[in-house]
């Protein structure tokens, strides 16, 4: 009996400390639940540490903040460059963005560099210093969902860039000054670009391999290049944008399935719209103006659909070079200097052109002859002509006449010998003499310090532009040194490839040499086949379909082996 009792004791005991302890580990678990489910917070960044705020390191505010923390800035220049890997807000307290001035001194990296998804930007002011050139002002690095809006983005490489990000929505900032783009997307879809200002930027916006993107209500004008371009980019939705005063307004490069739709594209200097190897793009409702080339310039581009369009006083409305299969209906053509459709290279065999309204084109309607028959009447005639004319004439003026063709067409030759119009430098416009080493010392038992002399002689240029740039002139063009190394190994079968160990740019004028030395380290206890190369950067108007906007290529160049 009292080993029952103490049993039944002892079971009840146990189970009241078994409830105790469930007990507590139930209100540990709804505190740490609390705590995780507890609203979020807003921190305050003052770099004059003013305003009772949290912080005077917007990054130091980054760190501490948790998931859907806002953080908002006072106004003030903050040196910084951020990193924001988690779900945040992130603004200027004012909303005003020229309050909150962010730049950083590391060129290398984004000043504002975003990892997390459903990140918020707004009213900021992101500047590149003037001497460093950073590679971008906000970065979107694999962040979808995230906002960036109402800012001030310049003086960068890349004002904003979208790297394989997705569902984003990008509205109202000012992107100005950048020296590649205003903005760039690589690899990213299904994002909205609405009412950005994109103006005074090498290359206004650029949608590399980025398709069923919306842009819509931007105005991308006064670029140097282009407004916006599209390279292997498709089922994009363009609306009621504007392209004012670049080079070219918009471009499509290997693009397909675009809808282009109530743009306005006016005053640029070469083309509004810009086709390359573009196919089944439909441009309804467009106004393009005063374009100093095209309208619309189709080239190697099929299966487009060009409706309800209207182009005046441009030189040609629209032109077609080696294009086929596109549908011209409904479209009205006033006023334009030269054409309303210009073909070229047989472009008029198989487009559909009907229903359009021509009205004032200064040269016609299109640049298709009335009719081919009395051309060809006029050939037969003339041929038929000089055969009786030779008929009647002796042998002597036979030999005269025939002599007279030969010494025309011996002169067009030697025209043609001296005077090679080709565009572009060849790969021996620079050569480099007096290749030299001198004040050869040992730095220590591994290096030697030797210096490399050279004259670098600009001696010859082609009768056009390299650059193609407008007005410039190739008596002074800009170029790069540089100089690659390897080690000497002629017994080995494997080629041992170049290093490149320096390189600087230069500025090389017509028929001046250029005395250039470079001191390098060089490894010791090895033979180094040395090699110094001239290299010159060509910059295109807008992105080739293999994806390049800029290009170095070889100028001349110079090997040397030396031992150490």
């Amino acid at each position: 009996m009292n080993l029952l009792v103490y049993s039944l004791f002892f079971t009840s005991s146990i189970r009241r400390c078994y409830n105790m302890e469930l007990k507590n580990l139930f209100t540990i678990l709804l505190i740490i639940f609390s705590i995780n489910c507890a609203s979020a917070i807003t921190i305050t960044v003052d770099a004059n540490i003013g305003n009772d705020s949290n912080f005077s390191s917007i990054q130091e505010a980054i760190n501490f903040a948790q998931e859907n923390d806002s953080i908002l800035i006072y106004k003030g220049n903050y040196s910084e460059t951020l990193t924001i890997d988690k779900q945040l807000k992130i603004g200027s307290i004012s909303r005003n963005p020229e309050d909150v001035i962010i730049n950083s001194e590391v060129s290398s990296l984004p000043i504002v560099h975003v990892t997390s998804d459903n990140v918020e930007i707004t009213d900021l002011t992101i500047s590149g210093n003037s001497g460093e050139n950073q590679v971008s002002g906000i970065l979107l690095d694999g962040a979808g969902n995230s906002l960036v809006q109402n800012n001030i983005i310049s003086n960068v490489q890349d004002g904003l860039v979208l790297n394989a990000s997705s569902g984003c929505s990008i509205e109202n900032n000012t992107l100005f000054a950048n020296t590649l783009h205003g903005i760039y997307l690589i690899n990213s879809k299904d994002n909205d670009l609405t009412n950005n200002l994109i103006i005074g930027n090498k290359r206004g916006l650029y949608l590399n391999l980025s398709n069923q993107n919306t842009l819509a209500n931007n105005n991308a004008s006064n670029n140097e290049n282009y407004g916006i371009a599209l390279r292997k980019a498709n089922a994009n939705n363009l609306t009621n944008n504007q392209f004012f005063t670049n080079k070219y307004g918009l471009c499509l490069i290997v693009s397909l399935e675009n809808i282009i739709v109530d743009n306005i594209a006016g005053n640029n200097k070469q083309s509004g719209f810009l086709l390359w190897i573009s196919e089944s793009n439909n441009l309804k409702d467009n106004i393009l103006i005063e374009n100093g080339n095209s309208g619309v310039y189709l080239q190697a581009s099929d299966t487009n659909t060009l409706i309800r369009n209207f182009f005046s006083n441009n030189s040609n409305a629209i032109s077609m070079d080696y294009s086929s299969n596109n549908l011209v209906i409904n479209n009205t053509f006033s006023s334009n200097k030269e054409y309303g459709i210009f073909y070229l290279h047989d472009s008029n065999k198989s487009n559909t052109i009907k229903e359009n309204i021509f009205l004032n084109n200064k040269k016609g309607d299109d640049n298709l002859p009335s009719s081919s028959i009395p051309i060809y009447i006029f050939i037969l005639l003339a041929g038929a002509g000089l055969a009786y004319y030779l008929q009647k004439r002796s042998l002597l003026k036979k030999a005269l006449i025939g002599l007279g063709i030969l010494t025309i067409i011996s002169l067009i030759a030697i025209v043609a010998w001296y005077f090679p119009f080709e565009s572009g430098f060849s790969g021996n416009n620079v050569e480099i003499t007096d290749f030299s080493w001198y004040n050869s010392s040992k730095i220590n038992e591994t290096h030697t310090q030797v210096t490399l002399s050279m004259d670098i002689n600009y001696r010859n240029k082609q009768a056009y532009d390299y650059s193609f740039a407008e007005n410039s002139q190739t008596d002074v063009i800009p170029a790069r040194v540089q100089i690659l190394s390897r080690e000497y190994k002629p017994d080995v079968d494997t080629e041992i490839p170049y290093s490149l160990i320096y390189e600087e740019d230069i500025n090389l004028t017509y028929r001046k040499p250029f005395n250039y030395e470079a001191t390098l380290d060089l490894e010791n206890g090895m033979e180094h086949d040395v090699q110094t190369i001239i290299v010159f950067k060509r910059e295109f108007d807008y992105p080739i379909p293999h994806g390049e906007e800029i290009r170095w290529e070889q100028l001349g160049g110079w090997q040397q082996l030396i031992s150490t």
